[in-house]
């Protein structure tokens, strides 16, 4: 059970880190265009984006989880 949370936040994590990658390299396309402040912008926008979908992520395996237990619990309560 450890295994697969830290797969699924494994997986949650290489997004994270996608989309600050791809954050960063807009920036620094933009910058070398000759726009920084467009860069930051999207950069900011991409980042953001990547937090909000690493937490909803997060969440949605923690509540995944919480139905999993209450359903064992109440199979291992049924068969009593």
């Amino acid at each position: 059970m450890p295994n697969s949370r830290l797969r699924r936040n494994g997986w949650a994590t290489v997004g994270l880190g996608l989309s600050i990658a791809f954050a960063v390299g807009a920036f620094v396309y933009f910058a070398l265009a000759g726009s920084p402040l467009r860069g930051a912008a999207l950069g900011v926008l991409v980042a953001a984006a990547g937090v909000w979908e690493y937490r909803r992520k997060i969440q949605d395996t923690v509540v995944a989880e919480s139905y999993e237990s209450e359903a064992e619990a109440q199979t291992r309560k049924n068969r009593r």
